[in-house]
């Protein structure tokens, strides 16, 4: 009798140990934040089906339509990298994400490549608010709206952005006279002491780099979750910094990001935190409205630019072309050497026909080729590093003078300090390339340029 009654106590404990193990159902509303980044103006999908902002906005839609407090969110740098960006200056871009739905966007120091001027035109075309807490104006106003709180069941959502403190250094200063980009960790402390009493929880859109969001993780308390940009890593699952959870989606709208989340009134925390990638691919229908949008603004594009203009037998990587362009500079401007930074060659070329359209997505910026010169030594540091490409050229001997070909940007932002008797000529470089593509009907090997 007494091994029965301990028997059937051991059984009740374990009972009462496995209920309080299991998880509770979630009786509250769920929330939902969707989420792009680095995006660069990529609205169609790529020859190999990927992304595509019709599908995205499909997804984001119909799961609105479901749980009304879901919102979508870009981390920014959406403007440029296709032609939809350089030929609008990036306002396509924001136009045809008024038609996908989105919520909200931060400033990336894309936004910036077109000026102080033209980055402020895109407030006036978004239906969302562009946010940037840490952007100050000459007259140190805020540069755009700082947070947006958004109401939800049983939830004030704050949503704060964080431009690239940087960006002084990744654009050409002079369209941003002026400007200044303060500390990400000490503006957000300022609008987390803002919004104490009129938001419950506040969520940074960082543009800043996966590094910078880790260490602003470990550096602040109260903020559960950062969705970052720029350095355009596909995490998988999210990274974990003491309390804070990290996020990024890649690039080009490749991947959807989606997290799911609940709100602990008692504890005043978000807890629940599921996190998926989803792959943007064919498999998922087109929003009807985004895919109008899409096709307006690619009726409105310079005539030609879907024309074939060569063919590729085989990929080519984005090495292959840094040193194709590189020796391209060379030919242009008769230099002893030609250099690209390897950020200037922003995508491949896929096998079988290229049109110009495949140009814009390799060179989606307006530089233009120049040519200086450059004492031997300083070459040689320049050689040394990792983030350019280079044409063949000479031996190079300290003290002896070289003609070098680039690209008037990388004067602008200094990275050629010691360059003397610059000439920049009035050729853009995009056009350059289309012209030998199409001369030579693909691209033939470097070596073969005159």
């Amino acid at each position: 009798m007494r091994l029965n009654h301990l028997l059937r106590a051991t059984a009740l404990a374990l009972v009462a140990l496995a209920f309080l193990n299991c998880p509770r159902k979630q009786t509250g509303p769920r929330y939902t934040i969707f989420f792009t980044n680095d995006l660069q103006a990529h609205l169609l999908p790529d020859r190999d089906g990927r992304g595509g902002l019709a599908r995205i906005a499909y997804l984001v839609k119909k799961a609105k339509a479901e749980n009304p407090d879901t919102i979508l969110v870009d981390a920014g740098d959406g403007s440029v990298g296709t032609a939809f960006g350089t030929e609008t200056g990036g306002e396509a871009v924001f136009r045809v994400m008024n038609a996908a739905g989105y919520d909200g966007s931060i400033y990336g120091n894309h936004e910036f490549d077109l000026g102080a001027d033209q980055a402020r035109r895109y407030q006036e075309i978004a239906a969302f608010p562009i946010l940037s807490c840490n952007i100050r104006d000459r007259d140190s106003k805020p540069f755009s709206l700082e947070y947006k709180i958004f109401k939800m069941r049983n939830l004030r959502l704050g949503i704060t952005g964080i431009a690239n403190p940087k960006t002084e250094t990744l654009v050409d200063p002079a369209g941003i006279p002026g400007l200044n980009f303060l500390s990400s960790e000490s503006e957000i402390r300022r609008i987390q002491s803002e919004l104490s009493g009129r938001a419950d929880t506040l969520v940074v859109l960082s543009h800043q780099g996966l590094k910078q969001d880790l260490s602003l993780a470990y550096h602040l308390a109260g903020i559960p979750l950062i969705i970052g940009g720029h350095s355009e890593i596909k995490l998988s699952r999210m990274v974990r910094a003491n309390d804070t959870y990290i996020a990024q989606a890649g690039h080009f709208g490749w991947w959807l990001g989606r997290i799911d989340f609940s709100w602990n009134p008692e504890t005043k925390s978000a807890e629940n935190f599921q996190y998926q990638l989803i792959p943007v691919t064919d498999r998922i229908p087109e929003d009807a409205e985004t895919k109008t949008a899409i096709e307006r603004e690619l009726a409105g594009l310079p005539a030609g630019l879907s024309r074939v203009i060569g063919q590729s037998r085989r990929r080519l990587s984005q090495d292959f072309l840094g040193n194709w362009i590189a020796e391209l500079l060379k030919a242009e401007a008769k230099a002893d050497l030609g250099i690209i930074n390897s950020a200037g060659v922003r995508s491949e070329i896929p096998a079988g026909p290229v049109t110009a359209l495949d140009i814009y997505e390799i060179m989606p910026f307006n530089d233009r080729v120049c040519a200086f010169e450059i004492d031997g030594a300083e070459l040689l540091r320049i050689k040394s590093m990792r983030w350019f490409y280079f044409s063949a050229g000479p031996k190079i001997s300290p003290g002896k003078i070289y003609r070098v070909a680039s690209i008037d940007y990388l004067l602008k932002v200094k990275d050629y300090p010691a360059a003397k008797n610059p000439q920049i000529f009035d050729t853009l470089l995009r056009d350059k390339i289309i012209g030998q593509v199409e001369k030579d009907r693909g691209f033939k090997s470097p070596r073969e340029f005159p």
